[in-house]
């Protein structure tokens, strides 16, 4: 017996099981495979976070107990990785009713780099960056990494259609009810970057930022040949990576308190070899620079962030108008974007 399912019928028509990439259909409130995955489904969105595989971040763990046992809604904070009076907080200003979401209130310190951290808890306004992909024209664009979405409505400003796919409920949720009345056109999916629950050749261009640069090696090879997979010939993938050469990366990753990051540390790739891995599982690949003296330098977020991030912010985005003449200028920057087109 099956029934239906509140999930949208063109993401619906996108989806494949994660683990086989096999066709999905609705059963008994889930979305099943043919060969017996089943996947639950939580107010529209699907979870295809896989219980047998290490995760690469505990709230996605949290995440699919949450899903599984369906508990923690609306606000899902046991998903969003805060501490413990955070989360309070947020479900005082939720009970309140605050005007900005009191998740992405919260969430908005891990946001840029750090560069938010004094405005968690008292956000005006949702700071949404210009996404670098240009116009899309109703085509599919895969944010990889979405969290509270600012990355998803930039790029439906401009004419994409999105995915977000996320590993945290919590941060999917917030991003659903924020931007849900926007008239923007973002589907929501909680899911895991290696395993991307998409059949082949959909996508017109995927894109992340501050997501890939926090996995392993091994991980990170595996959601680089995924986003090969779900492309389409002739998509673009454009993703946010840390330059092992950069002057202040070359500063952290030294430290000798590093390795005390955990799992989720920010890895600092070289150049050559994000050139090679991303050509063999995409394709040809350049690479330019994206900030100069730290990770997540919006020139956009200079209106918000503290005066020592707005110095950083204004140098960077010097060099790297510097570093189009320049290009050699690349090997020092902290943060490159990394481009490659699917043949």
């Amino acid at each position: 017996m099956t029934s239906p399912v509140l999930i949208d019928a063109r993401l619906l028509a996108l989806l494949a099981c994660p683990r086989d990439h096999g066709e999905l259909r609705v059963e008994d409130g889930r979305l099943c495979c043919a060969h017996g995955h089943s996947y639950p489904v939580v107010d529209g969105v699907p979870v295809f976070l896989l219980a047998e595989r290490e995760q690469t971040i505990g709230i996605a763990t949290a995440s699919l107990q949450a899903a599984e046992s369906a508990t923690g809604a609306p606000l899902y904070v046991d998903t969003i990785g805060l501490t413990d009076d955070q989360r309070r907080a947020i479900e005082r200003e939720w009970t309140a009713g605050a005007r900005i979401d009191s998740v992405i209130s919260y969430l908005i310190g891990a946001t840029s780099g750090w560069g938010y951290v004094d405005l968690v808890g008292r956000l005006q306004n949702y700071p949404i960056p210009d996404i670098p992909v240009g116009r899309g024209n109703g085509e599919l664009l895969l944010d990889i990494g979405s969290n509270w979405g600012r990355w998803s409505v930039s790029a439906a400003r401009r004419g994409w259609r999105v995915v977000g796919i996320e590993p945290s409920l919590g941060a999917i949720m917030a991003a659903k009810r924020a931007f849900s009345g926007s008239g923007l056109d973002i589907a929501w999916v909680c899911g895991d970057a290696r395993f991307l629950p998409f059949k082949p050749d959909v996508f017109q261009c995927a894109f992340s930022y501050s997501v890939i640069q926090h996995f392993s090696e091994a991980d990170a090879e595996m959601a680089i040949a995924e986003m090969g997979r779900v492309l389409r010939p002739g998509g673009t993938a454009k993703i946010q990576m840390a330059n092992r050469g950069g002057l202040r990366s070359t500063y952290v990753r030294t430290r000798p308190t590093y390795l005390e990051g955990g799992s989720f540390r920010v890895r600092y790739w070289s150049l050559a070899s994000m050139r090679q891995v991303f050509e063999r599982h995409i394709g040809r690949t350049g690479l330019h620079a994206e900030a100069f003296g730290g990770l997540g330098l919006l020139a956009e977020d200079r209106t918000l962030v503290s005066s020592k991030a707005k110095m950083l912010i204004a140098s960077s985005t010097v060099l790297k108008r510097l570093s189009a003449a320049v290009p050699a200028l690349i090997n020092f920057a902290d943060s490159v974007y990394v481009t490659s087109v699917k043949p």
